[in-house]
């Protein structure tokens, strides 16, 4: 009995809701009457409610438990919070619940592909963005491409034209057969912080992916509206009375009447754009369509208002611009939205308006894009018709389509969005990262901002030039505002950016690092790994913080100076993301820079001011290390574990070098460029060569880290791998470098790294570093007949020798002449032409031998395990 009834009640409440299928809040509405009904019924198990999967005309049965409640509870509102605000760890009791449980857990991800008049339709889709913490960074580029999509799809012309004079029927035709303009999907996520009470009805959800497209509509519309308003105004005085302004209709200029209806329609049409963009009820409270964090809200905020500097019904009067708009702008009409007259700005004139505020810090780049976007948008508009821009705006409106996912939580949000494969703007699992340190971590509100825009110049690409703190918060890389707005680049910058890769990439070394664990670098999942290693660092440094106020107390005790000790001891702030950032972060991203790139100069223990006591040999001995472990790791697949000990050798170098470690024999840092290097050297070979599993080379790196951590058991571990140690030259003899690229790559380093060895030892002086790459003394392949061929008559011989180290010669990667690009089977003698054209000692010595036959190369290759004995020391295992 009860099933059936439960079953029509379900199939009836379905079919009601396939007819308001368009009205997503009735279906909301619908579902959690469905759930309330079963649930009286004791039928929860049962209980099924409906969502809309791919279209709005679509529905399919879902459990109950994957639809939201409309009154979630507090664990709902748990996993409703964004990403960064979530809490890392779950309780025992709760990870015992979920385990216990006999179903698994399910969650729903909804898609519909909707207009834009649907989604900018009342309160049903308000966008925040407070998981997307990259900030608004379309540029004048980006915006015409999006612009000229929309007025080639709606009016059938690029740039505006009006071709609907023409006498052509056929063309005027093919101005009406307009098709959907799909834009794409955006990601987002619901949030739980709508109060009904004081919004009404209505949903707010977090952008997660498509925050550029959507502030650039707003923007548009924003435009659409004040060009409409504009033109109503000047269309017809406050009076009534008719002026002598443009007007589209040469034939009803004189006609009272018509600019009468007309200037009521257009206003009409701004009012209709305005309700878009701040859909308003009687008896709530405003809200915009989208709102961006509140620093990069404020010009945004203005544009969708329709307000400008000056407005005193702004609650908030923070961010407003202290700026005498009479003396920047002429407005044409007193009762002119201000926004309007922001379009005829000359480049002065903007960049006056963006500097002289009461901000502090400036505007952000976020804000310069959006206005300096809005103008572009509302100068474009003003070349075109009033009815190119209302058959513009009908366009927009109802049929370009969004297809909008609306998964469950936040995580789900990410793997969409990073499954999609698309680079460029879209959220990277160091985004998600950089949101937990700036904003969850970190406790007051300009050190959010401040750690922001830090965070955000070390991640911007290497060759832009970044802001002091005495210019504005602008970067070379948008050249258009910088142009257009300062007219110049500051020439107190200067470049600190290492970019976004650097930085993620530092992250996951030093969390593998700090954790001892192996964090996988696919599927965003890092995040919570370095979450766990953000909280870790947090903990040990507050411990540290509180022994030292303890200390400090205890020290106070007695004494006259109690109150003065207990006032400094109070001052001390707790470490934050801020801090974080600062002494983790930052340092490791710009020593990862320096090391990949080679930038050995700029590393201070280095540097002969600050260690004065390195002679110029070892200074060269320590580069040509670190050199050829760049080359490894970056080389080699099997080897780049190896990044992780040795980025944490460089800080540890740096640091001791910065607290003037250098200046005294037998001190840390000796220790670590003498010692530690070397053995992390021979331990990058040993990884290369044999190739160990994953597990085993995440094995020897922790083992090194801890040594470093426990300098006096340093000289246990390296005696406990030491029959390993001595099979590394057996490894080298035997492995086939030529028969793979990653083998020519490491034969390169390895090469290379002996050379050095040997010219530092004769004093010769060493060539930069560059990249080189190997060639095949004994061809791979060559004519029949040859001189090759009668000294090398046995194939199996061939294929033995071909692909060993003793046959690879070193040379330097420059373009090479087409006589010697003719072919690989270049003769002896052309071959010692070459090779004494090459700066690097190892291949110039070849030119002293008579031939190349098997006993050379024999030879050669003892020669060479000899070499790296001694530059390794094999037999000692160091």
């Amino acid at each position: 009995m009860y099933y059936f009834l439960a079953s029509k009640l379900r199939s009836g409440l379905s079919v009601v809701a396939r007819n308001f299928s368009p009205h997503a809040h009735l279906k909301r509405t619908m579902a959690s009457a469905l759930r309330v009904a079963l649930a009286a019924t004791s039928l929860a198990p049962l209980a099924c409610a409906f969502t809309t999967t791919t279209t709005t005309t679509t529905t399919t049965l879902l459990p109950v438990s994957a639809i939201r409640s409309s009154t979630p509870s507090s664990t709902a509102l748990n996993q409703e919070l964004p990403f960064f605000a979530a809490p890392a760890f779950v309780a025992e009791s709760s990870a015992t619940t979920a385990s216990s449980s006999s179903s698994p857990p399910q969650s729903a991800t909804v898609t519909l592909r909707l207009p834009l008049g649907t989604l900018f339709d009342g309160r049903d889709y308000i966008f925040v963005t407070e998981s997307n913490v990259r900030g608004y960074e379309w540029t004048e580029k980006e915006t015409d491409i999006l612009l000229d999509d929309l007025m080639d799809a709606a009016l059938g012309t690029l740039g505006g034209q009006d071709t609907t004079t023409s006498n052509n029927k056929n063309n005027q035709q093919q101005q009406f057969i307009t098709t959907d303009y799909e834009l794409s999907q955006i990601v987002l996520v619901p949030t739980s912080d709508w109060d009904p009470t004081l919004l009404g009805l209505g949903s707010r959800y977090d952008v997660y992916d498509g925050q550029q497209r959507l502030v650039t509509l707003n923007l548009l519309l924003a435009s659409l509206r004040d060009s409409f308003q504009l033109e109503a105004i000047t269309t017809t005085t406050h009076d009534g009375t008719t002026t002598t302004t443009t007007t589209t209709n040469t034939n009803a200029a004189n006609n009272n009447n018509n600019n009468n209806k007309r200037s009521v329609a257009l206003l009409a049409t701004a009012n209709e754009i305005s309700n878009m963009l701040i859909p308003r009820k009687v008896r709530k409270e405003d809200v915009r369509r989208i709102t961006l964090r509140k620093r990069d809200n404020i010009l945004l905020e203005k544009i969708l208002m329709g307000s400008g500097w000056n407005d005193d019904d702004d609650d908030d009067d923070e961010g407003d611009a202290n700026v005498d708009n009479d003396n920047v702008m002429e407005a044409s009409s007193s009762s002119l939205p201000p926004t309007n007259t922001w379009s005829k700005l000359t480049p002065k004139q903007q960049s006056d308006l963006l500097l002289t505020t009461t901000t502090t810090p400036p505007l952000s780049n976020a804000n310069i894009r959006i206005l300096h976007n809005f103008i572009h948008l509302s100068r474009r508009l003003s070349l075109l018709t009033t009815r190119e821009r209302l058959r513009l705006l009908d366009y927009i409106v109802e049929r370009v389509y969004l297809l909008v996912c609306i998964p469950e939580t936040s995580r789900i949000a990410r793997n969409i969005v990073m499954s999609q494969g698309r680079k460029g703007m879209d959220n990277e699992p160091v985004d998600d990262f950089k949101g937990l340190v700036c904003f969850r971590y970190t406790l007051d509100e300009d050190d959010m901002y401040q750690t922001f825009d830090q965070w955000d110049e070390l991640a911007a690409e290497p060759s832009a030039t970044i802001r002091t703190s005495s210019t504005p918060s602008i970067t070379t890389t948008d050249e258009t505002v910088v142009s257009s707005l300062l007219g110049e680049e500051s020439s107190s910058s200067k470049p600190i950016a290492v970019g976004r890769d650097i930085i993620s990439s530092a992250c996951l070394l030093r969390a593998s690092a700090a954790l001892r664990t192996k964090i996988r670098s696919r599927g965003g999942d890092e995040v919570y790994e370095w979450e766990r290693w953000l909280r870790q660092e947090l903990w040990l440094q507050n411990q540290l913080l509180a022994q030292q106020q303890h200390e400090q107390s205890k020290k106070s005790e007695g004494t006259t100076t109690t109150t003065s000790s207990s006032s400094s001891s109070s001052s001390l702030q707790p470490w934050q993301g801020k801090d974080f950032f600062t002494k983790k972060i930052q340092p490791a991203s710009i020593v990862l820079y320096k090391f990949r790139t080679r930038q050995w100069d700029e590393f201070s223990f280095l540097s002969k001011d600050v260690n004065k006591k390195m002679t110029k040999k070892d200074r060269s001995a320590i580069i040509a290390r670190l050199d050829f472990l760049r080359d490894v790791i970056m080389g080699v697949t099997s080897a780049k574990e190896a990044e992780i000990v040795v980025l944490d050798v460089l800080l540890r170098a740096e640091e001791e070098a910065m607290n003037g470690g250098g200046s005294s024999s037998g001190s840390s840092l000796d220790r670590y460029l003498e010692e530690f290097l070397p053995l992390v050297e021979s331990w990058t070979l040993w990884m290369a060569l044999t190739r160990p599993s994953p597990m085993q080379r995440h094995s020897r790196v922790f083992s090194l880290l801890d040594a470093m951590d426990d300098v006096d058991s340093v000289g246990a571990r390296i005696s406990a791998e030491q029959d390993e140690m001595e099979s590394l030259k057996a490894s080298m003899d035997e492995y086939e470098f030529g028969a793979s690229a990653g083998g020519k790559r490491l034969a390169a380093a390895i090469l290379k790294r002996m050379s050095t060895h040997l010219m530092l030892e004769e004093k010769k002086g060493v060539p930069d570093g560059g990249d080189v790459s190997v060639d095949f003394i004994l061809p791979s392949k060559f004519a029949k007949g040859s001189e090759w061929e009668k000294l090398w008559p046995d194939e199996e011989q061939r294929g033995e020798w071909m692909n060993r180290i003793g046959n690879l010669a070193l040379v330097s990667s420059r373009p090479r002449s087409k006589m010697a690009n003719k072919g690989s089977d270049s003769s002896w003698e052309q071959k010692c032409i070459n090779f004494k054209k090459e700066p690097w000692l190892l291949t110039r010595q070849l030119v002293e031998l008579d031939g190349w036959d098997a006993a050379a190369v024999q030879d050669q290759q003892k020669d060479i395990l000899s070499l790296a004995d001694l530059v390794w020391s094999f037999g000692e295992g160091s």
